[in-house]
């Protein structure tokens, strides 16, 4: 249906109209006459020329006075088709007729060409297929400096048939990221103020009936940078920020490394005297208690069968609580881990932990080791195997895995622990709050790698297991002092 606004074509599927204007192609948008030749393909009439639609594709090919026809502008309702299909189209300037199955497009492929290159105005030589190769010398490719950064390209498609109508799409890879239409008219392209690096230009011409030559024709254009955009001066700039950063680093890790030992130092003192007050009070109290309630029960009378029964009892007990004591103390005292085999320690509460008979299942487990081992601050050991201990706890306990692993690597930039697990995961929301209500395991692990100046990173996934990680710097985890090299690179040797 042809409108004074458009050509609108309904659709009966989903009951809408399509409009097409002259940004659609057309070659105005005041409609005067349709009609529709033997292949399908509508022929309209407008304000502005002759218009060929074909319905399948959607695109339009105009014809106007360059073509043939008498005028350009069309009367309405001033149009007819023969039995033979012949088109007849009144217009401004009479009537023209002609059979749609007769009228060929010109299939003929013009050549491309840059007919100029200019910098800031001045010519420049340009590639072989150039208008002026016989007369100057070419160049495939050109260099300018970054000050030359201002330049320009004419071009054409050499197409004489109508040449007024032949269209041109260019544009400068690097730059532009889609093409430049343009008519006949504009055979100009100018770049300003473009940065430094390589670009190149593309051109493509069609001929007046719209056949383009897709390969056309192109120029690399490269821009050199200013030195202190070179590679050489960025690449020394880096190396200056880097040994700068290296050298704060290093310092930096000093200092934290003396921090850590204070705090550590004054953490053994605290233990140690916590130890000594414990085996003065407690133990001491406790064994005068056991030796008279041994006295009390030689010398009870009366139901001495129950008397015994019950004293012998309490003596256990007694002994008992004495036991857990000295271990407290052992445990303040020493340490949690009693060696530096971190990996035995934690392999024995997993070994523990396996034939515990809450577990869901009896999954396999071990420990591996990488690297050479290093002798670990005591307290941070301890805090170490605090978190292995409570992540095999967790594994064992809740994950109903089939396979639980320890890795303990000791790199030379840090130390690094991963307990992982093929179970059944940690819901999302439990994972996302570092545990359920109530519970602090997760958190508490988070807070103990914080306090050693380390990072603890948890990772899992329904079906796919559980991995909990610790990260610790290897000057805050090993007992050793950084290097005499790096102690001088700091300027602290």
């Amino acid at each position: 249906m042809g409108a004074s606004d458009g050509l609108y074509r309904y659709n009966r599927q989903d009951e809408t109209f399509t409009r097409y204007t002259e940004n659609q192609g057309l070659p105005s948008s005041s409609i005067q006459g349709i009609l529709e030749d033997r292949a399908g393909r509508l022929w309209i009439s407008t304000k502005n020329g002759l218009s060929q639609f074909d319905p399948r594709t959607g695109t339009f090919r105009n014809y106007d006075v360059s073509d043939g026809l008498q005028a350009n502008e069309f009367s309405r309702a001033s149009y007819a088709q023969g039995s033979d299909g012949e088109m007849f189209f009144g217009g401004s300037k009479g009537l023209n007729a002609f059979y749609p199955e007769a009228i060929r497009d010109n299939p003929y492929v013009p050549p491309v060409v840059i007919t100029s290159f200019k910098v800031f105005n001045r010519p420049v030589p340009v590639g072989p297929e150039s208008l002026l190769k016989m007369a100057i010398p070419y160049a495939d490719s050109l260099t300018l400096s970054y000050r030359e950064n201002v330049f320009s390209f004419e071009f054409a498609a050499l197409s004489y048939a109508n040449a007024q109508k032949n269209r041109y799409r260019y544009k400068l890879e690097g730059f532009e990221p889609g093409w430049n239409e343009v008519g006949s008219k504009q055979r100009l392209a100018t770049y300003t103020n473009l940065e430094p690096g390589t670009y190149v230009f593309r051109v493509q011409g069609s001929n007046n009936d719209g056949v383009w030559n897709e390969q056309g024709v192109s120029l690399n254009i490269v821009i050199t940078p200013p030195w202190w955009k070179t590679g050489w001066f960025r690449a020394i700039f880096a190396f200056l920020v880097l040994a700068l950063a290296w050298t704060v680093y290093l310092i930096r890790v000093r200092q934290l490394h003396r921090e850590f030992a204070v705090t550590l130092d004054a953490r053994v003192a605290e233990r140690t005297n916590i130890a000594r007050d414990l085996h003065d009070t407690l133990l001491q109290s406790a064994q005068g208690l056991l030796l008279q309630l041994e006295v009390l029960s030689q010398l009870q009378e009366g139901r001495p069968i129950e008397a015994r029964a019950k004293l012998a009892e309490i003596i256990d007990r007694t002994a008992k609580a004495i036991t857990e004591g000295r271990d407290a103390v052992q445990g303040l005292r020493a340490s949690s881990v009693q060696t530096n085999d971190l990996a035995q320690a934690i392999g024995t509460i997993g070994e523990g932990l396996a034939t515990d008979p809450s577990n869901y299942g009896s999954p396999a487990f071990k420990v591996t080791v990488e690297g050479t081992p290093r002798n670990l601050h005591p307290i941070l050991r301890d805090e170490i195997y605090r978190i292995a201990a409570e992540a095999l706890r967790n594994a064992f306990h809740h994950a109903a895995a089939t396979r639980i692993e320890v890795e303990i690597r000791y790199g030379p930039q840090q130390f690094r622990m991963r307990v992982r697990d093929d179970g059944k995961g940690i819901d999302p929301s439990v994972l996302s709050n570092l545990g359920a209500e109530g519970h602090f395991g997760l958190r508490g692990m988070r807070e103990r790698a914080t306090a050693i100046g380390g990072a603890l990173e948890l990772w899992s996934q329904a079906g796919a297991g559980t991995e909990v990680e610790l990260y610790v710097p290897a000057a805050m985890a090993y007992g050793s002092p950084p290097s005499r090299w790096a102690q001088r690179f700091a300027g602290k040797g």
